[in-house]
């Protein structure tokens, strides 16, 4: 009997130690996450994400940093990863995806993007974003879309009907004649305001997405001249001269000012007209018209949350990407910044809170963005070039796109 309590007593003290570790708290862990942008309201709203989150996660703390748009981000990153202390969560855009895949600043998240829940609700447009090489790398939280924007009282003063807005080329031709409006050889009101130079050509894109084109293969090398952009410039240069204030998209566009019919433009740089009183209900936005019997498409921006190569606590990043991507959250963007879901339950949610919303949510779901491949940044500086050398008559449509297609190919070799 002594024998068997002995071996009893034995066992009970071998395991103690394993269940007492079991029970012991787990250790706090801390993510790093830098996001794109350091507007204000943008950068509240994400602090009070993270209180939000923390208050749900215990165990998961969040520093928050930002950067502004451009040089200061990549500088910020770089350094960061240069350093072997990269953040374990990144808000960056399109253009990033690919090259920072390859430098593995980013991890897939495919593994959890399977089982995540909202896998099948994300627009598929928006998906497509973050994914390369058949990988999933990020998830959007917010989009930008280009709306095809025009005054309502001025299509009724030149006879045209205010809720059917061009859908088509050849009709946006013909109202941008009759919406026109001059002082001898002076344009004073544009009937389709058109930019002449830009920072990133989109509104270029917009017509070659509507007639059908990409500017990259399945492969991923790029097809800038392919006969569905000659036709786009071709179209432009027929009557943008007759009917567009010549500007550039680093100034103003002559829409906001009150000085043009029609115009391309991105859905935040509306923001302040929409809510002048002067135009209240003079205002009516739409998909761009696309050439007959193409579809309607548009460019669309967008930011996604990363993963960061360096991050040692990927299952917990991947929960507060989650948390940022729920039901909830995306309603609270769209409420508290009208950014457009990207969740494909919440357009009906999104569309009560402003009729315009349908629009601006047709126009993320039927977006594209910039190319996502390792040589986007040198397409935008070609692109742009060639789209100015067009507009302003200094060579034709096939040579600007033969000359474009060479020179990226240079670069990219």
């Amino acid at each position: 009997m002594k024998r068997i309590l002995t071996i009893f007593l034995i066992l009970i003290l071998a395991f103690l130690p394993v269940g007492c570790a079991q029970k012991s708290p787990a250790q706090d862990i801390t993510l790093k996450f830098v996001r794109i942008g350091n507007d204000a309201a943008e950068a509240e709203y994400w602090k009070g994400l993270i209180t939000r989150f923390e208050a749900k996660t215990p165990g998961i703390r969040i520093q928050y940093d930002d950067a502004a748009i451009g040089e200061p981000m990549e500088t910020k990153l770089n350094s960061m990863f240069s350093a072997g202390m990269g953040p374990d969560l990144i808000g960056h855009g399109i253009m990033s995806v690919a090259a920072r895949a390859v430098a593995k600043n980013y991890q897939p998240i495919t593994k959890y993007f399977s089982t995540w829940e909202g896998k099948d609700d994300i627009m598929p447009s928006v998906l497509a974003n973050g994914t390369y090489n058949k990988e999933v790398y990020g998830l959007a939280y917010s989009t930008t879309p280009f709306v095809f924007a025009y005054r309502k009282d001025l299509f009724a003063a030149a006879g045209l009907d205010p809720e059917s807005p061009p859908k088509t080329w050849a009709e946006l031709k013909e109202y941008a004649e009759k919406l026109t409006v001059k002082e001898g050889d002076r344009i004073v009101t544009s009937g389709f305001s058109f930019p002449k130079s830009a920072g990133n050509f989109v509104e270029f894109d917009c017509f070659v997405f509507g007639n059908g084109g990409r500017y990259y293969d399945a492969d991923g090398k790029p097809t800038i001249d392919t006969p569905e952009k000659a036709e786009a410039f071709r179209f432009l240069s027929s009557f943008l001269n007759e009917v567009s204030i010549p500007f550039s998209n680093t100034e103003v566009n002559p829409f906001v000012n009150g000085s043009a019919a029609m115009t391309l433009i991105n859905n935040v740089a509306l923001t302040g007209m929409l809510k002048n009183e002067e135009y209240k209900d003079k205002i009516g936005i739409a998909l761009p018209p696309s050439n007959e019997g193409k579809a309607q498409e548009t460019f669309a921006g967008c930011n996604m949350l990363f993963v960061g190569g360096d991050c040692k606590n990927p299952d917990a990043a991947f929960q507060f990407i989650a948390f940022a991507l729920t039901n909830e959250e995306v309603m609270k963007r769209a409420t508290d910044l009208n950014i457009p879901v990207t969740r494909q339950s919440q357009v009906e949610a999104f569309t009560a809170l402003n009729p315009m919303n349908a629009v601006r949510a047709a126009c993320v779901a039927n977006g594209t963005g910039m190319p996502r491949t390792t040589w986007a940044a040198s397409f935008q500086k070609i692109r742009n070039t060639m789209v100015q050398e067009v507009l302003y008559g200094k060579t034709t449509p096939e040579d600007a796109l033969k000359n474009a297609q060479q020179a990226l190919l240079d670069e990219i070799e």
